[in-house]
């Protein structure tokens, strides 16, 4: 695995930027594009299935007002399920028995005049730096976001397809 690119091994195992590992149900199409500058990893179910989810990831220092790692973590989690966002809903934020923080919610929106429901979740842990830089421990995450038709949205196809989703993403080890 290495920075902005992706690893797929047989099947569905995926690793992204030395951060995350999860895995996907078989037959995805796995690519890399980029925005803003950023390298993003997408994720193609098989057809017919629609939708598309994309991944990117960070790693952030903690200020020393922030409470440390845990509470970096628990402000971007916070920040990711958008409270103040009128077209975002379901939010949660969780704790995995690992230590590890869970954010999810629904967003839905209008991407280039096609409406679409789009599914959140920011998984972080803390981590020790990576080689190179100096020490100390610094809030992991990743962020995954699973675009889809609006019209699709409810459809028993998709609810099964983001039920699978939703388990990777909710067992992905943080690295």
């Amino acid at each position: 695995m290495q920075n902005g690119q992706v690893t797929a091994g047989p099947g569905s195992d995926i690793g992204w930027s030395d951060t995350v590992r999860f895995r996907l149900p078989p037959g995805w199409a796995v690519d890399v594009e980029e925005h803003e500058g950023q390298p993003v990893g997408t994720f193609r179910p098989p057809p017919p299935a629609a939708g598309v989810l994309r991944l990117v990831t960070d790693r952030v220092t903690p200020r020393p007002e922030s409470g440390g790692v845990a509470g970096t973590l628990r402000e971007m989690a916070l920040r990711f399920v958008r409270p103040q966002d009128p077209r975002a809903g379901d939010r949660t934020v969780e704790s995995r028995a690992d230590g590890a923080v869970i954010a999810q919610a629904m967003m839905r929106t209008e991407e280039d005049g096609r409406a679409e429901t789009h599914y959140l979740w920011l998984v972080g842990a803390e981590r020790a730096q990576t080689a190179g830089t100096a020490g100390g421990a610094v809030a992991a995450v990743a962020m995954f976001s699973f675009a889809l038709p609006a019209l699709m949205d409810g459809d028993d196809s998709c609810a099964e397809m983001l039920g699978r989703i939703d388990d990777a993403i909710r067992n992905a080890e943080i690295l």
